[in-house]
């Protein structure tokens, strides 16, 4: 049976929520090794620490799962 974990990809400041965040993604990881596979995972979904506690307050974007045309984070230095 394959092993499904999030994983913190990356810490970042969200001006919207004024704190640190975590940037997760789910990844399945096989039970027996792939042959001629680049990574030793897939990667089937992504989102933010706090998307839940965004979408209570409006904060649409990519990460939160509401809007996948914004990502506030690309906007960053």
């Amino acid at each position: 049976m394959p092993k499904i974990i999030w994983e913190v990809t990356k810490k970042i400041w969200c001006e919207r929520v004024k704190e640190e965040v975590d940037l997760l993604e789910e990844r399945v990881y096989p039970d027996e090794p792939v042959p001629d596979v680049g990574a030793p995972f897939q990667v089937h979904a992504r989102k933010c620490s706090q998307g839940v506690e965004c979408n209570l307050e409006g904060f649409a974007c990519r990460w939160s799962g509401l809007n996948p045309n914004y990502d506030p984070f690309l906007e960053s230095p």
